[in-house]
């Protein structure tokens, strides 16, 4: 018997379907379920195909070969049929049964339904017959074959499991299996990879206990981070990095998502590549927007600012990032490669900041850069800078959406200590050359950081500054504390967009997601979920003159204020142009068949190895129960890995064969793994375990996986919602 519960899911894993539109997306969706359908079916087929094969070699009469189950289901008067379809050779019946959360193989004399168990024990008795217990069993029953051929028998199944497993991950890479390759394209401003120092442009070949790979896809590290992360909070990952020739060993401590507090992270991002996106070359609203036309989606960038990109660099866009998130306020002249073979040269003008009148605070420092200008100066993780070059009007972007001068130092007063003993310091900073190519600010939102001074703070939700707005858009005076009006002070706590047309609204919902979408119209609670740093990175997609409402709190009473305001342009710039560059892809395609078994066989093994390691940190209660996934996350897995082709749904098939091997060996009576204790026992023993005992364990062990699968379905439904 067969139970295919896939334990080991990251949700990062799950996506939507392209809408094709029509009946063509309809067709393309059908098409999606059937090659999933045949997917799992396959592996739940092959499992029992080897406990078929097996009894059929010693002699053992199958009544049944099913996948899925044929038990009766029923709601009120409506009876469903027991299965989709059947047929009889021979001895065996062959169907596919209704319930489509395995299958088994029924042989003579074994029955895993504990209330048929002793039916079946008087259905193999023969009348008369010697003393011996095994020649009053009818001799092509499985009870009456010798221990070591049922144990061959029960093992089949996940033998063939394992062969089949390595057999598609061999298929796949011989085919070619397309990966993001762990290149760090970035850091996460403020993570460990942030603050040890690592630059762009490495490769990563190594993470926690993986053996060297130049090969290593961005996936399999972020797995291996993720489990580490589980396993312990406070252990260092080693990670080993390839920068050309050398070498660099890092040990980093992994940091909890700020969305996500169970998933764990380094913060290495995957790499940028130099070619514009197909589907949306620019963002909408953005100045790349009014220059890129639609000859220019896919284009590949060749140069900026009169300056050629490496192409055979690691990452040849990386001078390019750098200078669009370090030089917001100059012009940049980029050169393109069409599809079509010609040239084109495009001048994006700099983007200017959007803002709604609001400008917010800066928090304490949150991190440093391992021996970075600003540790090197004397700066301290929770110092707060009060101000900068001897500025004290300061704001949480301000230093972000500045050129970066790296001719002379920078005089940073920080504030240090609370209460009576806090104490202001002086210091000095000299800026370092960096390659920044991801934005200063976090994709999560909680940090930004400054990478030429070596610090990251986190934004203060509290109001530095209010630029109030006329009815005709002129700037007023800063309102009087005492009036409802927003007062510099106040705590922002939520946002609501009402925009003035449809069309507006479409301009930007393709581009966000429907979660925030419905935050920015129905209200944006800012906290860890939907942090300040996001929703200013979301306000540069709206229109100018869309109206915000604002709501916040004043101390020290907690009075609620509410004010609209409209967005407009300000007169910083942006940290971004609305460029969208595609991600670095690559395939991984064996050179022989020879080589292709040996990827397969180093696929099924690593696949074995996290099942093995997630049920032990299960079991020791280092996972949680939202990482427990069962059929319907299956199938939703499943389905994306269909959508992006042949190869990938075979690494797919591959990880739920070694899946579903190791579950049916655990030893949990009604399982393979049950059935192998028993075997054990007699082989021990001599003898038969007590009937009656073994039943009541059976019986057990059904009610157990009969209240996992309740588990896991209840579990993915909520995980739906």
């Amino acid at each position: 018997m067969s139970l295919p519960v896939d334990w080991f899911l990251l949700p990062s894993l799950l996506a939507a379907t392209e809408d094709a539109g029509g009946i063509m997306s309809f067709l393309q969706s059908t098409w999606v379920w059937i090659q999933v359908a045949l997917g799992i079916g396959l592996v739940i087929f092959v499992h029992e195909l080897g406990h078929f094969l097996a009894a059929k070699t010693f002699g053992v009469k199958c009544e049944k070969f099913y996948v899925g189950f044929d038990v009766p289901i029923s709601i009120g008067p409506i009876k469903f049929p027991r299965t989709l379809g059947k047929f009889t050779y021979g001895e065996t019946e062959y169907g596919i049964g209704i319930l489509p959360l395995g299958g088994y193989v029924k042989m003579l004399g074994q029955d895993d339904d504990p209330r048929k168990a002793e039916e079946e024990a008087k259905r193999i008795r023969q009348s008369g017959g010697a003393a011996d217990e095994a020649e009053k069993l009818d001799p092509r029953s499985y009870p009456a074959k010798p221990v070591w051929q049922r144990m061959i028998i029960i093992s089949a199944g996940v033998v063939m499991n394992v062969i089949t497993g390595v057999l598609f991950a061999a298929f796949a890479f011989f085919n070619g299996v397309g990966y993001t390759p762990a290149i760090v394209g970035g850091v996460t401003p403020g993570g460990p990879a942030w603050q040890a120092g690592i630059q762009p442009g490495g490769r990563v070949v190594s993470v926690s206990s993986l053996e060297d790979d130049n090969q290593l896809h961005f996936s399999e590290m972020q797995m291996k981070i993720m489990e580490a992360g589980l396993e312990s909070s406070e252990t260092a990952v080693p990670v080993r990095l390839q920068y050309a020739d050398d070498t660099r060993n890092y040990d980093l401590v992994p940091a909890a998502s700020p969305i996500e507090p169970d998933r764990k992270m380094i913060g290495i991002q995957s790499a940028t590549g130099d070619t514009l996106l197909k589907e949306l070359p620019a963002m909408p609203n953005s100045v790349a927007a009014d220059v890129v036309t639609d000859a220019d989606a896919g284009a590949q960038v060749i140069g900026f600012n009169g300056q050629s990109l490496d192409s055979d660099s690691i990452m040849p866009i990386t001078p390019l990032l750098t200078f669009i998130h370090t030089s917001p306020s100059k012009p940049l002249d980029l050169k393109l490669k069409r599809n079509d073979g010609s040239t084109a040269s495009l001048s994006v003008p700099p983007q200017k900041e959007k803002d709604f009148g609001l400008q917010f605070g800066v928090g304490p420092i949150q991190a440093l850069i391992s021996d970075g200008p600003a540790e090197k100066a004397g700066m301290k993780v929770g110092d707060q800078i009060v101000a900068i070059n001897d500025n004290r009007d300061l704001d949480a972007y301000q230093l972000v959406l500045s050129d970066v001068q790296y001719d002379e130092p920078v005089k940073i007063t920080v504030s240090r200590g609370e209460g009576d003993s806090a104490e202001e310091v002086e210091l000095s900073i000299q800026p370092q050359q960096v390659q920044q190519t991801v934005t200063p600010v976090s994709a999560f939102g909680e940090m930004m950081a400054v990478d030429s001074l070596g610090f990251a703070y986190a934004p203060s939700v509290k109001i530095a500054e209010v630029v109030g707005q006329s009815t005709d858009g002129e700037e007023t005076e800063q309102p009087n504390k005492n009036t409802k009006q927003l007062f510099a002070g106040d705590e922002i706590r939520e946002i609501r967009v009402k925009f003035k047309s449809s069309k507006d609204r479409e301009a930007i919902e393709n581009e966000l997601s429907d979660v925030a979408m419905e935050a920015l119209t129905t209200g944006w609670d800012i906290g860890p979920n939907k942090p300040l740093s996001n929703l200013v990175d979301t306000v540069q997609l709206l229109p100018v003159g869309t109206e915000i409402m604002v709501t916040a709190v004043r101390p020290p009473n907690g009075t609620v204020v509410e004010q609209t305001l409209t967005v407009r342009e300000s007169d910083r710039y942006w940290y971004d142009r609305g460029l969208n560059f595609a991600p670095v892809e690559s395939i991984q395609k064996a050179d022989s068949l020879a080589m292709a078994l040996s990827l397969g066989v180093r696929e099924g093994k690593r696949r074995m190895a996290d099942v093995g390691r997630f049920l032990g940190m299960l079991v020791r209660g280092k996972v949680k129960a939202k990482f427990v996934g069962g059929p319907i996350r299956i199938a939703q897995m499943a389905s994306h890995q269909a959508e992006k082709g042949l190869s990938a749904q075979l690494m797919f098939l591959t990880m739920l064969s070694m899946n579903l091997a190791i579950l049916n060996f655990l030893p949990i009576p009604a399982l393979d793994g049950g059935h192998m204790v028993f075997l054990t026992a007699e082989l021990i023993r001599g003898k038969r375990v007590d009937e009656a005992m073994e039943m009541r364990l059976t019986f057990v062990g059904v009610l157990a996986l009969l209240a996992l699968m309740i588990f896991v379905f209840t579990n993915d439904i909520l995980n739906l919602l």
